[in-house]
């Protein structure tokens, strides 16, 4: 067992380490939120959220977690929006890699879409709003409903809560379940948290490249708010149908844009818009591409520790920010992929990066 003390903008985090697949300082950084539900954030160095990241390093990590399993069963693989839907994305592709049974996936989402609503759920430590599970698309339904194992994957589970709530929704849908399997890249839950999910009454089994604990002390008469502009609405536009919102078999099967490679690049996901620009990353680098990969993110984080850079950008009519870290755009060449190409007049940040004359991004 191992203990750090990491001191950060809002006060300090107590970490104690059980067990891990990788060294701390190779997995996490730290940062302080805006945000007076939660003042702490735990920076991946392997998501491609906050961090740039080489797509073959989280095709790695994503191939590590999925070699923690051992039964090939037909799998439902469901991630938490919006930092998770990438993770969830990924490893649900390098699973469908390796096994011979199907693998669905799907991502909660804080879009509002004219489809039937499976069910709802909050997330108390957010800033924005509910998460919403749309129900299956009906060719995929049945088969869902009749997967043998369950995996529910977000980057860091703290209490738990939210992914019990998820569970507590999906299991009753899933007629022949056997395994539950929660996947995270780092995982804090304490025994008497683990304990609820025996509630379920189903075998669960956790997979992580860290397993702890944490304690977080607040600086003394510590004050935080949001920002005025911070995004927690639910989002009403144009949105694509077969990257997760509604399930998909995994892996992908579609068109991966093919990225000029001749100069370094920075790939951008927006928002939860992460699995089709990590695949397009990823292709470039095969091809020979110097690339990193990261993504926006409607999150409001401090300037500091592992946040050492900061933009804020408006993305439609709307007087609200989302906001980009640690960007690389210093001799390289981004490209921002969005869901919907016709908002690329508005997004103050894809405006900046316009898409080379020889690339399609759809």
């Amino acid at each position: 067992m191992k203990k750090e003390c990491i001191e950060i903008e809002n006060g300090a985090l107590n970490i104690t380490i059980r067990e891990q697949k990788m060294p701390l300082d190779d997995l996490l950084g730290f940062a302080s939120r805006e945000n007076p539900k939660r003042g702490f954030l735990f920076v991946s160095k392997i998501l491609g959220k906050h961090v740039p990241v080489k797509p073959s390093t989280m095709r790695a990590t994503y191939d590590l977690l999925v070699s923690q399993l051992r039964s090939d069963s037909s799998t439902f693989v469901v991630g938490m929006a919006e930092t998770a839907t990438g993770l969830g994305a990924g490893f649900a592709d390098s699973l469908a890699r390796v096994q011979s049974r199907e693998v669905y996936y799907q991502h909660t989402t804080r879009y509002d879409c004219n489809r039937p609503v499976w069910f709802t759920l909050d997330e108390s430590h957010s800033h924005a709003v509910d998460h919403i599970f749309y129900q299956p698309e009906p060719e995929l339904l049945g088969a869902i409903s009749n997967c043998e194992r369950l995996i529910l994957v977000d980057d860091e589970i703290s209490t738990g809560r939210t992914l019990k709530l998820l569970g507590d929704m999906v299991i009753p849908k899933m007629r022949y379940i056997k395994e539950v399997v929660i996947v995270s890249l780092v995982n804090w839950l304490k025994e008497e948290k683990r304990s609820l999910y025996g509630l379920w009454g189903i075998p669960v089994k956790y997979v992580s490249l860290l397993d702890g604990s944490f304690e977080f002390q607040a600086k003394p008469n510590l004050n935080i708010s949001l920002p005025t502009k911070v995004d927690n609405a639910l989002t009403a536009k144009p949105y694509r149908e077969d990257l997760g919102r509604f399930a998909i078999k995994m892996p992908f099967e579609g068109h991966i844009p093919e990225l000029d490679v001749t100069e370094p690049r920075t790939v951008i996901g927006d928002g939860e818009h992460l699995y089709l620009p990590f695949l397009a990353a990823e292709l470039a680098e095969n091809r020979g591409g110097n690339v990193i990969f990261q993504s926006t993110t409607r999150s409001p984080i401090m300037l500091g520790n592992a946040i050492k850079t900061k933009e804020a950008f408006r993305v439609d009519s709307r007087d609200v920010e989302h906001y980009i870290y640690n960007l690389q755009s210093e001799e390289r060449v981004p490209v921002l992929f969005l869901e919907d190409e016709v908002a690329r007049a508005e997004h103050q940040l894809a405006i900046r990066f316009p898409v080379l004359e020889n690339e399609q991004l759809l």
